[in-house]
């Protein structure tokens, strides 16, 4: 397939406001988000709680590979290209006895219904990689007959071989990272990647029998314009994707070192960022895209899309999801878990991850217990972000109501009794009207993402 650069432009449609569109808030994955874990929750904890679930849970597994072929400098993942002293196979010895030991403390009776694989790139597995991991997943858990596995992947490190291992142990769904297609945006970000990469992994893909093919794109890069972001979305609609993201560049250098090889002087800010975010909506809402949430999209027929419409939408570490399991448990250094009443975080270092598996013991490093508070806050925030409206059955959780009021008399939100819905106007900033019921939020905490 050639794709031919489109030469339209969109109609503006969102109104700016820069006093929120600047603001620098949590993407509220989890609540509380992951910059309130503290070390107070270690191993122990993980373990009482694992060991909590239901005797029949419905179980979600994400399995974190921190490897690269090659690093993108805007990228904000745990990861890292492997060296002699820091190998793949170290690695997956060590994820064996992980997923050896999780699947000893929960219930034989808990099922799987899904397995996620991100990274990092999964596809930096070999395939006799791929082949132990997915059958000790299936050793140590029972998966439920249709349970979805799915993996993201770079599609210039996608070969036939990687697809037929993940294909042959039941992948069902694969993301592919396309971020920008224009060639001088791609060497500022060490990312070169042509289009023509991105269809092959998707013919060799849907040829092997993953039908499900989701695409993740971005805005905000260095040196990108409104016609970059509307390039890549055009072309991520014309390969039928099934899902597409939208996430805004986040430039935290103190956290991500490599983040210095980009300048903060080629970064697009104000309103051409929010702009570029604009024409990502209306270009994919144009190609037939319904919009979830405010930075997913899903074709008509996909479950996503059709969650959002039955208000079944929700929110976890891989973002808007129809996932409705019990728990969210990761395996692998860096990875979440999200079980009720805690969450917990493995160790970020892989050397660190190794070691301590290695020593038999499990590589939580922190984490937070989730009080009844908590829980109520957590849903107030995940219904505003997945169906922009929640009911507040207590006044005490408005936890700014200068900043509800600041927005509603913008017109972001409305309140009507104890319900408080996010307007047409408002949806970009979903966001801040969500930071409203966070009492942790601290005024000058700057070092979050841009709301929009």
């Amino acid at each position: 397939m050639t794709y031919m650069k489109p030469d339209r432009s969109t109609a503006r449609r969102w109104d700016y406001l820069p006093e929120f569109a600047a603001e620098q808030l949590p993407r509220y994955t989890s609540y509380p988000p992951a910059n309130r874990f503290h070390e107070g929750v270690g191993a122990t904890a993980a373990r009482a709680a694992l060991g909590r679930l239901p005797d029949k849970a419905e179980l979600s597994l994400y399995i974190h590979i921190p490897y690269c072929q090659k690093l993108c400098w805007y990228c904000g993942c745990n990861t890292s290209v492997p060296t002699p002293a820091d190998t793949v196979e170290r690695y997956v010895q060590a994820l064996l006895l992980e997923i050896r030991c999780i699947g000893e403390l929960c219930s034989p009776h808990a099922a799987v219904a899904r397995v996620h694989f991100g990274g990092g790139s999964p596809d930096s597995l070999s395939p006799d990689q791929t082949e132990r991991i997915m059958a000790a997943l299936r050793a140590a858990f029972r998966f439920r007959r249709f349970a979805e596995i799915a993996a993201e992947f770079d599609p210039r490190g996608l070969t036939p071989a990687c697809i037929d291992a993940f294909a042959r142990n039941g992948l069902t769904r694969a993301s592919l990272g396309v971020q920008v297609l224009d060639d001088a945006v791609q060497a500022r970000i060490n990312r070169v990647q042509p289009a023509s990469a991105v269809e092959m992994a998707i013919r060799r893909l849907r040829a092997a029998g993953v039908e499900a093919i989701n695409v993740d794109m971005m805005y905000g890069l260095p040196g990108q314009t409104v016609g970059h972001v509307v390039e890549t979305a055009s072309f991520a609609g014309a390969q039928d994707a099934d899902r597409i993201a939208v996430f805004g560049y986040a430039h935290v250098p103190w956290m991500k070192k490599h983040q210095k090889s980009i300048s903060p002087d080629d970064l697009p800010s104000g309103e051409p960022r929010f702009r570029q975010a604009e024409a990502a909506a209306l270009t994919l809402e144009h190609a037939g895209y319904l919009p979830v949430g405010f930075d997913h999209f899903a074709a008509p027929g996909d479950s996503l899309a059709a969650a959002a419409s039955r208000g079944r939408l929700h929110r976890n570490f891989q973002g808007y999801t129809d996932d409705t399991s019990t728990a969210l448990i990761g395996m692998g250094a860096s990875s979440i878990s999200s079980l009720p009443g805690l969450i917990y975080q493995n160790r970020a270092s892989s050397t660190a991850y190794c070691d301590a598996l290695n020593a038999g013991r499990l590589p939580v490093v922190r984490g937070v217990v989730v009080d009844e508070t908590d829980t109520r806050i957590a849903h107030i925030i995940e219904r505003l972000l997945c169906d922009f409206e929640a009911d507040v059955c207590d006044e005490q959780l408005i936890a700014s109501p200068q900043r509800l009021e600041r927005a509603l008399s913008a017109g972001l939100a409305e309140r009507s009794g104890r319900r408080i819905a996010i307007t047409t106007r408002g949806r970009p900033y979903a966001r801040t009207i969500a930071a409203c019921f966070d009492p942790g939020l601290a005024p000058s905490a700057a070092r979050h993402s841009l709301s929009v």
